[in-house]
């Protein structure tokens, strides 16, 4: 099953204005981001190939901005959140494209709510990771062959994004009673799909 996370990075700088020795106090939590996509990403020191990443940067000067990587297109992973955030620092620099020497990561504007409806209209199914959905382990992912986890950042999801949601009966999650980081989840959830072997 492929695995494909969104994160709605609510203030992520959308312009390449960040410090990179100190990307949490300048980048508008971009940190957590890029947390989120060497978690996605990295197993064991190998690359899982059955993963795809994407996060709507939201926060100034200019939002929104998508950024994506993809498994598929994946040579090599940074293990540093400072080199994570150089790729990414380069991608706003350019403004839409691919990173050129990195194509795995690319760069577009596109919003949540019209990401959604795109990944929603391609037949994917989507689930939203949320403290009081439905236990992940009673949740039926074996008849599915892709599935989409909705995640927020350190504020998570504002109440319209969430209302958006379940006009579109998008299902709630649960990974347990507890907030964790969007970077845990994220380990959290592939573990889970891990052991189900999906």
């Amino acid at each position: 099953m492929r695995r494909i996370f969104v994160l709605k990075a609510s203030t992520a700088v959308t312009a390449p204005i960040f410090i990179l020795r100190n990307i949490a106090g300048t980048s508008g939590r971009l940190d957590i981001v890029c947390r989120c996509i060497i978690n996605a990403f990295l197993i064991n020191g190998r690359i899982r190939r059955n993963v795809d990443f994407y996060a709507v940067l939201e926060g100034p000067p200019s939002p929104p901005r998508l950024l994506m990587v993809s498994s598929e297109l994946l040579s090599h992973l940074p293990k540093s959140e400072v080199e994570v955030a150089r790729i990414i620092r380069d991608l706003l620099s350019i403004g839409k494209g691919f990173h050129p020497r990195n194509e795995a990561f690319k760069i577009d504007r596109m919003s949540f709510k019209k990401l959604i409806l795109y990944l929603k209209n391609e037949g994917y199914s989507l689930v939203y990771l949320h403290e009081n959905g439905v236990d992940i382990r009673k949740f039926n992912f074996a008849s599915l062959t892709s599935t989409v986890f909705i995640l927020g950042d350190h504020l998570g999801l504002d109440p319209a994004s969430e209302k958006f949601l379940d006009s579109l009966n998008i299902p709630r999650i649960s990974l347990g009673p507890i907030s964790y980081l969007a970077s845990h989840c994220i380990i959290l959830v592939n573990e889970e799909l891990d052991r189900l072997k999906v």
